[in-house]
């Protein structure tokens, strides 16, 4: 026993010295470098800019943080690492450019946003940061400082994304974030997406609340029918519905802006089931009377991830609406245009300048543009390193390549170092789309896997840049495989010509893809509830296969024998073959 009794000490011992060690002092001198790729940005949610010193800028990002330039764009900086990475809304005091707001938590409400841990303030320009609290809020899609007085800030809280949460609506503070009251809710499942301020009479205020809520396998908007537009004229103390003129039917997701020049003018973007009644609505007295004024594609595209309005500061006749391009309109939405092809797609972030507004500045799921003539071109700032890796994998070569998949980004690879420094142009792209699983031939250096979203997988080869589709699909009578949004991909670590792919079912190739057998039974619960995705949406149906379910979502191959192979689903099956596949045992009972 005594023997036993050291040996416990000893380990608990070690295990504390190691916790104890865990960061720089665990690791020594070994530091994070950034290798790249820079060819490409990422997803940015929110951008704010010193209106006279248009130099000073701010980027919100949905997985890195907040960025600064001091140069406009010169050069950036991360000034938020310390915090939460996934951001919903930044806001410069309009009276202090040295005050900073940040509201975490992404609003454009995917099944893979991050959650935020509240609101937080900089006094200094983003050198320090302090929680001002909402910390249970998981999501801030707007804040909006007082033009008159800096103390009196309104936040938006969308809420919980997979739950009900009591943590939602309109917050104001009114002694600078010391502390916060919650001047609008609804209910449980109904969220502030946007509010809007109206510049020369601050105490008038829009509030668009959200009724929403994802499931693994299905999302809804308009969840609980409470959905609504409210307007305060008392900063709000008091609010009342402003739907004179909007459709009298179950609303989804809107988006709120006062035109600064005349706040009379204010646009609504509205969700709702009826092709007829969705769109752009225009109020012109200040939201007593709507008009639908347009409801052409780009109006009323995926709101749940696009609903974001700016009007131009001087002219109310002009506005843009994000979307999947962004759109401008120069005649109070009667009409609109297309920004050009050449900027990448997914707009979610808008900034006018007031002093000259044909400079506009835009955050999309590429990164951060910026245009001189109103839209009509951009450039690209090609140094903002925040895209989104899926996966990273790497190869055995000396020095090792590294590959990896971005969200809406495409996979890419890259050498981990090179003299003189890895640079844009040693990244290779193999694969657009959304950018998931990427492996080399464990044997074949000329030979790479890649997918895209829904199972969409492609052998990649380096020396002809060529890239061939290798999806199995479904012969004749077959069933229709479902592949998760994220399917997985797995090389035998037993034999270098056998490879993994799943969808419902496990396929086993020996060829590089070139052939598929399908090694297994459905391996997951295949629950009709849950094989919703083509009704998934709500009010708006969005079957772009992310709510896939009933999938295999994980695959591993016993590196001692190569019969044994587990397998795990999205719906909860822990699966495990000892015979290659002949036969399957569901063993997540044992969990």
């Amino acid at each position: 026993m005594s023997t036993r009794y050291a040996f416990l000490t000893l380990f608990i011992l070690t295990a504390t010295m190691v916790y104890a060690q865990q960061g720089s002092a665990l690791f020594g001198a070994l530091r994070a470098r950034q290798i790249g790729p820079a060819v490409t940005s990422g997803r940015i949610t929110a951008i704010d800019v010193v209106h006279d010193h248009p130099e000073i800028m701010y980027v919100g990002t949905a997985g890195g943080g907040v960025w600064k330039t001091n140069s406009g764009g010169a050069e950036f900086r991360p000034v938020f690492d310390d915090h939460a990475m996934s951001v919903g809304a930044l806001c410069i005091d309009p009276t202090n450019k040295e005050v900073v707001w940040v509201g975490t938590g992404e609003g454009n409400v995917r099944n893979s946003v991050s959650v935020g841990d509240g609101i937080y303030k900089s006094t200094d320009g983003g050198v320090s940061w302090k929680n001002m609290g909402l910390r249970e809020t998981e999501r801030i899609a707007k804040v909006i400082v007082d033009p008159e007085n800096p103390q009196i800030v309104y936040a938006a809280a969308m809420g919980h994304l997979w739950n009900a949460s009591t943590d939602r609506g309109v917050y104001k503070t009114t002694d600078g974030g010391l502390t916060w009251n919650k001047v609008l809710y609804i209910d449980e499942n109904t969220g502030a997406a946007d509010i809007a301020i109206d510049p020369t009479q601050p105490s008038v205020i829009y509030a668009a609340m959200w009724g929403f809520r994802r499931y693994p396998y299905f999302f809804d908007s308009g969840y609980g029918g409470k959905s609504a537009l409210y307007k305060s004229t008392d900063g709000g103390v008091t609010w009342h519905k402003a739907h004179q003129g909007l459709p009298e039917e179950t609303l989804g997701r809107m988006a709120v802006a006062v035109a600064p020049s005349n706040p009379n003018t204010v646009y609504l973007t509205v969700e709702c089931a009826s092709k007829e009644n969705k769109g752009l609505y225009i109020s012109h007295n200040a939201g007593a009377q709507w008009t639908k004024v347009n409801n052409e594609f780009g109006t009323t595209v995926r709101p749940f991830y696009f609903s974001t309005m700016t009007v131009d500061p001087l002219n109310d006749s002009i506005v843009y609406k994000t979307g999947l391009n962004l759109i401008i309109s120069e005649n109070m939405g009667v009409g609109f245009r297309s920004m050009p092809g050449s900027v990448h797609s997914d707009i979610h972030a808008v900034w006018i300048n007031p002093n000259n507004t044909k400079h506009v500045i835009i955050g999309t799921d590429g990164g951060v543009y910026e245009s001189f003539d109103r839209a009509r071109s951009f450039k690209m700032f090609m140094n903002l390193p925040v895209a989104q890796f899926y996966h990273v994998s790497v190869d055995d070569d000396i020095p090792y390549n590294v590959y990896g998949g971005l969200q809406d980004n495409g996979s890419w690879f890259a050498p981990s170092q090179k003299a003189g420094g890895i640079g844009n142009a040693d990244w290779k792209a193999t694969l657009g789309g959304d950018g998931f699983w990427s492996f080399r031939h464990p044997t074949d250096k000329n030979t790479i896997f890649s997918e895209y979203q829904g199972g969409n997988l492609a052998r990649y080869n380096i020396q002809t840049g060529m890239a061939q589709q290798i999806k199995p699909y479904p012969i004749g009578d077959q069933q229709k495989y479902r592949f998760n949004w994220n399917a997985p991909i797995h090389l035998s670590p037993t034999n270098p010509d056998r490879m993994y792919f799943g969808a419902q079912f496990l396929f086993k190739s020996t060829d590089k893809g070139d052939s598929w057998t399908i090694i297994s039974p459905d391996l997951t619960t295949n629950d009709p509830t849950k094989l919703r995705q083509k009704e998934s949406g709500g009010l708006t149906i969005d079957n772009s296969g992310a709510e896939n379910h009933c999938t295999i979502y994980t695959i591993g191959e016993s590196p001692l024998n190569g019969n044994m192979i587990w397998v795990g689903t999205d719906d909860g099956n822990l699966q495990l073959t000892r015979d290659g596949g002949n036969t399957w045992k569901n063993v997540v009972g044992n969990i």
